[in-house]
C-alpha cells in the first residue's frame, strides 16, 4: 500500500470518527445552547489525544514490539507514551478548552494525576493504543504478502521467459537445417521456405512473446508451420491438419503447441498414407483440445533430449494449474499427445 493511500485512509476514518462523535454528542446534548461548530471544536480536541496514542503505538511501540522482538524497549515506550498522552488530554482541556471554549469537564474541579492515569490507562489504552498495534500489523501483513506476491509474478515470468527462449531457438534451429539443404541442392523452393519462416519469426519476436495470444494467431503460425515442413519434401508427404469448433479470439499461452507439432515432425513417419501425421485442434468459447498422432521413426535418435516437451509441460504447469490435462501415450509404433485446456482464466 502506498504512502499516500495510507494517508487518505487515515484521514478518511479519523473524519468519520470526528463528523459521528460531533453529531451524537449535538443530537443528545438536551441544553444544545451552543452551535455545531463549538462542538465540532471539542471533538476534534478530544481526537487529537486519541490520535496521538494512537500513532504512538503505531510508530514507536508496535514496530519494536511486532518486528524486532524488543520487549524491554517496548514497555518502555508504552509507559513513555502514558505520559505523552497525560500531557496532551491535560494541555487540551486546562489551557484550551476550558479558557477559550468555557467547556468544564470536570465542573469546577481539578483531577488529581491519579485520575489521569486511571481514566487514560483504561480508557485510551484498551481502545486507541491497541487499534494502533492492530493497524500495524495487519498494514505489514498486507505489504509483506503483497511483496511475496510480487516476488512469486517476477520468479514466474522470468521462469516463463527462459522456458520461451528455449522453445523458439529449438525449432528455428531445425528448420535452418531444412532451409539449408533446400539451399545446398539449389532448390527452388528455398525462397518460399524463407519467406515462411520469416512469417514465423516475425510472430515469435514480435507478437509471441507475449504470454497469450489469440487462437486464431496460433493456428495461423502452426498453418505456416505445417507448409515450411512441406516445402523440400521429395516424396508425397500426408499431414492432416484438423480445425473444429470456434477458432477465433480465444486467449491461449502463446507458442504453447509449437513442441508438440515439432516433436511430430521431428520422430514421425510422414510417408505412409494408411498412418497419415495427424494434429488436430477442437475449440470452444471454453475449452480447447489438441491432439498430435503420428507413426514413430523408430531408425531416428535424438540425442539432444527432449527438452522442448519438457519446457511446455513446465509452462502448462504454470499458466494453467489445474485447468489442464495432458496425456501422452508412448509404444514401441505410435505417438499420441492429447491436451486438454480449460480456457476460463
Amino acid at each position: 500500500m502506498t504512502r499516500k493511500q495510507i494517508i487518505l485512509m487515515n484521514s478518511a476514518v479519523w473524519g468519520v470518527l470526528i463528523i459521528s462523535g460531533t453529531t451524537n454528542s449535538y443530537i443528545t446534548d438536551k441544553f444544545a445552547i451552543h452551535s455545531f461548530f463549538w462542538y465540532l471544536t471539542i471533538t476534534i480536541g478530544y481526537y487529537i489525544v486519541s490520535a496521538i496514542c494512537f500513532y504512538c503505538s503505531y510508530f514507536f511501540v508496535a514496530p519494536r514490539l511486532i518486528v524486532k522482538k524488543q520487549y524491554l524497549l517496548s514497555i518502555l515506550l508504552a509507559l513513555l507514551a502514558l505520559v505523552v498522552v497525560i500531557i496532551a488530554r491535560y494541555v487540551l482541556e486546562f489551557s484550551f478548552l476550558k479558557p477559550v471554549l468555557h467547556f468544564d469537564n470536570y465542573k469546577g474541579g481539578i483531577p488529581d494525576i491519579k485520575y489521569y492515569i486511571s481514566n487514560i490507562f483504561y480508557y485510551y489504552f484498551p481502545s486507541y493504543f491497541v487499534y494502533g498495534l492492530m493497524y500495524f500489523f495487519a498494514l505489514s501483513w498486507y505489504d509483506n504478502n503483497q511483496h511475496r506476491q510480487e516476488q512469486q509474478r517476477e520468479q514466474l515470468n522470468t521462469e516463463l521467459a527462459f522456458l520461451r527462449s528455449q522453445i523458439n531457438p529449438h525449432f528455428l534451429f531445425n528448420t535452418i537445417n531444412d532451409i539449408y539443404s533446400l539451399t545446398y541442392n539449389k532448390s527452388e523452393q528455398a525462397p518460399e521456405a524463407l519467406l515462411k519462416l520469416s512469417v514465423m519469426l516475425r510472430y515469435m519476436l514480435r507478437e509471441g512473446n507475449e504470454e497469450f495470444m489469440p487462437l486464431n494467431r496460433e493456428v495461423e503460425y502452426l498453418e505456416n508451420m505445417i507448409a515450411l515442413q512441406r516445402i523440400g519434401v521429395k516424396y508425397t508427404a500426408y499431414i492432416n491438419f484438423v480445425q473444429e469448433g470456434y477458432i477465433g479470439e480465444q486467449l491461449v499461452a502463446s507458442l504453447l503447441f509449437v513442441a508438440f507439432a515439432e516433436n511430430a515432425f521431428k520422430h514421425g513417419i510422414w510417408n505412409d498414407e494408411a498412418n497419415p501425421l495427424e494434429i488436430s485442434i477442437k475449440a470452444s468459447n471454453t475449452q480447447l483440445t489438441f491432439k498430435t498422432r503420428n507413426k514413430k521413426n523408430n531408425s531416428l535418435k535424438d540425442d539432444t533430449g527432449g527438452i522442448g516437451l519438457a519446457n511446455v509441460q513446465r509452462r502448462l504447469q504454470l499458466l494453467y494449474p489445474d485447468k489442464h490435462k495432458l496425456t501422452i501415450h508412448d509404444n514401441d509404433e505410435f505417438y499420441k499427445v492429447n491436451l486438454l485446456l480449460n480456457l476460463n482464466r
